[in-house]
Order: C-alpha cells, then sequence, then structure tokens
C-alpha cells in the first residue's frame, strides 16, 4: 500500500464578492500553479471535494448540517514527509513552510486564506483514507482586510512573485526587520482596527525609531521618506495622525472609529501596504534590508531628529533661588 500525506489551506470565497473587472484584470493563476517541487496553487489533491476539507475544520455539531454559503477558489498544497508516525506525524504543517508561504503572499497582496481551512489528507492508493485539520481554533486562524471591497485572490503575476520570493526570504534576518515582521503579523490577525492600527505603527518604528527622543517627530518625519523609496505617497500630517490614533488607543482612550469611513479605511491601507511592501523587499533583498542596519544608517536614509535639551534640574534650581 502506498501512503501520501499532503498539507493544504484553502482559499474561501466567503469575505469578498468577485468583482467582474479584478476577475478580468486579474485573474488567479493558472492550475496548477508550482510554487516548488510538490508544491502549488490550484485544486485538491487527487481532485477532491473542498466541501470534504471544510466539513473537516469545522464543528460537526448534532442534527445540524445548514447549507453551506461559500466555496473555494483554490488551495494552496504542499506534499508533506512527516517524521514516521512519530509526535508530528499528524501535526499539520509541523515544518512551517505553509505558514511562512502565506505570510510571504500577504506580504504581496492580503488575502484572508488562513489556517482556519486548514488540513493534513492522509491517502491509501490514491483514495483519501481520512482528514486532520489543521490550526482552525484559537489565535492567528482568521487574517482580516480593512476594505469594504477587495480582490480576495492572488493574481497570476503576484503567484509569480510569491515563487521567487520564497527562497530569497531571509527566515533570520536582523533585530529590527525580525521585529517589525512580528508586529505586521499581528496586524493582520487583528480584527479591531485600533488594535491593528497599534500594531502598524509599531513595525515602523521597529524599522524606523532611534532611541526614546521625540517618537511622534521621528515616525512623522521618516515614514514618509520610506513609502517614497517605494512609490507611495504618505505627507507627514497623515503620519501624525495615525500616530496620534495609535497614542490614543494604547493610552487607554477609545479612538473615533466608530464610523469606519473609506476614508479612514483608505488612508489605513495605504499605511499598511508601504510596511509590508518594505518587509517583503527588506525579507528578500540583502541591499534593501541594509537600510535598517544601524542607528547611523537610518539617520542617513531617512533624516536625524534633533535632539530635545535635557533640562539641568540643578541649574533650575539655583535659578529659583536667585529668583527669590
Amino acid at each position: 500500500m502506498s501512503e501520501e500525506v499532503f498539507d493544504v489551506v484553502l482559499q474561501s470565497t466567503g469575505r469578498f464578492r468577485a468583482a467582474n473587472y479584478d476577475w478580468d484584470q486579474s485573474p488567479p493563476p493558472e492550475l496548477n500553479f508550482l510554487l516548488d517541487e510538490d508544491f502549488w496553487i490550484g485544486s485538491l489533491p487527487h481532485e477532491i471535494n473542498g466541501d470534504q476539507v471544510f466539513d473537516a475544520c469545522q464543528p460537526a455539531g448534532f442534527n445540524f448540517r445548514p447549507c453551506r454559503q461559500y466555496g473555494w477558489r483554490y488551495a494552496f498544497c504542499r506534499r508533506a514527509s512527516p517524521p514516521s508516525y512519530g509526535p508530528e506525524h499528524l501535526r499539520w504543517d509541523h515544518d512551517g513552510v505553509l505558514r511562512r508561504a502565506l505570510f510571504l503572499s500577504r506580504l504581496i497582496h492580503p488575502t484572508t486564506i488562513a489556517p482556519c481551512h486548514s488540513a493534513r489528507l492522509f491517502f491509501e492508493n490514491e483514495e483519501l483514507s481520512f482528514i486532520v485539520p489543521g490550526h482552525v481554533q484559537g489565535y492567528a486562524t482568521h487574517v482580516w482586510i480593512v476594505a469594504s471591497e477587495w480582490r480576495d485572490w492572488l493574481s497570476q503575476a503576484e503567484a509569480e512573485q510569491l515563487k521567487y520570493a520564497l527562497p530569497a526570504y531571509n527566515q533570520s534576518p536582523h533585530e529590527r526587520i525580525r521585529r517589525a515582521r512580528s508586529h505586521i503579523y499581528y496586524a493582520f490577525h487583528a480584527y479591531f482596527l485600533e488594535q491593528r492600527t497599534a500594531s502598524l505603527v509599531s513595525a515602523f518604528e521597529s524599522l524606523l525609531k532611534i532611541g526614546y527622543n521625540k517618537p511622534t517627530d521621528q515616525f512623522a518625519a521618516r515614514v514618509p521618506v520610506l513609502a517614497q523609496r517605494i512609490g507611495i505617497t504618505i505627507t507627514e500630517d497623515e503620519a501624525r495622525l495615525i500616530y496620534n490614533d495609535r497614542s490614543v488607543f494604547v493610552h487607554g482612550r477609545q479612538p473615533n472609529y466608530t464610523d469606519l469611513s473609506e476614508d479612514i479605511m483608505e488612508r489605513y491601507m495605504r499605511f499598511e501596504t508601504a510596511i509590508r511592501v518594505s518587509l517583503l523587499r527588506a525579507s528578500t533583498n540583502s541591499e534593501f534590508a541594509g537600510l535598517f542596519a544601524t542607528d547611523g544608517v537610518i539617520e542617513s536614509n531617512f533624516g536625524s531628529i534633533p535632539k530635545q535639551p535635557r533640562k539641568d534640574k540643578c541649574a533650575d534650581a539655583a535659578s529659583d533661588l536667585h529668583d527669590l
């Protein structure tokens, strides 16, 4: 008997409606698009039905089987080589390759594909034997997009970009890039905009902030310069505004996000696009990563902020006595 094991994660159609224009201009990758040997975007192994995977990922209930209102566009599929019947044998994506590919795909173009629809498939002689759900519950099982309309799939060009980015991805970058990647990861998985904004600002600060001197001025001066390097327009006033949004939230007050207007969402996504593209380049291009290597290099590339003069407490006290 021949056993095969595959790890899969499905791109659901349940979050955004597909616009005809987007589908015509940027169709999803051709089936089956190879990202690597035994790793592709497209149909499920041996053409099994996606509903079987959806069913395995969701609680069964009791005498309860409502009609599913969504389908799937494609799947990320990878032939797994798990340890022979060891503790990782049933664990989806035990070596982290799929998670890394999903994170990189979000840096290229965010979609809602996430581990909530993930599974490990076992086949015997090309017949589906059983399905083990992946990381379908708990933190980081869903991702969200700040938009009312969105192209919720990778295009052919973006799939090709992902294919070339995967082997170039630096898994051990220097600390600034590593911290920034962790913060944008948190942002992708945050549902509420105030929490997402806090993580977004922290990602920028991980790359650009030096010490504790004038943090708002550092953010307002350097973020527009970084955005300009990758062809995105962000003004200093916009940078100050989003930094203030972050500060209101992290210092315990309620941000004014009760009305999510198109302007607020557009502004946020412009900042998110700037940090996504920056981290994609910093993760795959050593020259671009070098822009954040040291404090001096950051000041040289993104501007220096005059230090705030320190108050001499002794001199102040002497002055007060003199005035008396």
